[in-house]
């Protein structure tokens, strides 16, 4: 575009038409200057434009040359036969290719590696891995084969019972009956009879049989069971008879079990009692207690107790009495 085709234009179209060839102009700047710096920018970008495009017809006829020297499928499948059938007069060495850097890995940062703790610095960290194990270690499982426990058996053989106390007011009582013997029994007493546990009150007595304060009765089912029963009376002694019990109150009695007495359920009433204390056991238990209160030492402490004992002042009960001096 010539100089003074720019200057026919007006400041905006000037400035529109360097915002379109990409120049940049000074703030401020005059229509002078600014014709001036068009006309240079755009003759610039033309001769750019001129010479990119002879570079591209010159690409263009490399091509073509390039093409037409080509050789056609024949001629090249006669040459690589030739190749073929020349013998090799001595053997060619491989060559070798040797890679060279490419331009991108040129100039890169090399990667990391994977980071190794050292052998002074992991051997406490494993120790207190181990340590840490420890708190929750419990030792090996022994495997142990399963001990064989033979079971109880329901019955032993024998006609028993036994009385027991469990508490100032209940008493626990089990019993075996051999079948033989109960049928025996029931065979000329009456099959009619019941099973039943006859307990008697025997306190203060030699129990004869027929000497007892107190008696009731308690109907079983089994010939080999148990039972609790509750007396309510504390301090009283009892002992329990197992037989048959007729429909007209006849008891026949079978088997009788020990006398048991049932403790008591309050506070002893004997108040008058004296314990003998050691004069070692004295020293632990008050000793200390006679140094705090007063201050003494235990020099002073022990002649203190000295004359005490000398004196009698204690308890006759607290010590024995010093022997006479022959």
């Amino acid at each position: 575009m010539k100089k003074h085709d720019l200057l026919s234009k007006t400041v905006a179209e000037l400035k529109a038409l360097a915002k379109k060839h990409g120049i940049s102009l000074s703030t401020g700047a005059k229509k002078a200057d600014i014709v001036k710096a068009v006309a240079k920018g755009v003759s610039g970008s033309s001769k750019s434009k001129g010479k990119a495009s002879v570079k591209a017809v010159r690409t263009s006829q490399a091509r073509k040359t390039a093409a037409k020297m080509k050789p056609s499928k024949r001629t090249a499948g006669a040459t690589r036969t030739a190749a073929k059938k020349k013998p090799s007069a001595s053997k060619q060495k491989p060559t070798v290719k040797r890679s060279r850097p490419s331009a991108r890995s040129v100039g890169r940062t090399p990667l990391r590696g994977t980071w190794q703790i050292t052998a002074a610095r992991e051997e406490p960290l494993r120790a207190q891995e181990r340590v840490a194990d420890a708190k929750y270690y419990t030792g090996t499982v022994e495997q142990r084969p399963s001990a064989r426990f033979d079971p109880l058996t329901h019955e032993y053989g024998t006609d028993r019972i036994a009385l027991m106390a469990r508490d100032p007011y209940v008493a626990f009582a089990y019993w075996e009956l051999l079948q033989a013997r109960l049928e025996k029994e029931r065979s000329w007493f009456g099959w009619d009879s019941k099973l039943c546990v006859r307990v008697y009150d025997v306190t203060g007595v030699l129990f004869d049989g027929k000497n007892a304060q107190a008696y009731f009765d308690q109907e079983v089912y089994d010939r080999v069971g148990s039972w609790y029963f509750d007396f309510g009376r504390p301090m009283h002694s009892f002992c329990a008879d197992l037989g048959l019990l007729a429909p007209n109150g006849r008891f026949l009695t079978m088997i009788r079990s020990n006398a048991v007495t049932m403790p008591r359920d309050g506070v002893s009433d004997v108040m008058d009692e004296e314990w003998l204390l050691a004069d070692e056991d004295f020293m632990k238990l008050y000793g200390g207690s006679v140094s705090g209160a007063g201050g003494f030492s235990s020099q002073q402490v022990q002649e203190l107790i000295s004359q005490r004992r000398m004196l009698k002042i204690t308890s006759p009960g607290m010590f024995s009495k010093p022997k006479a001096k022959k």
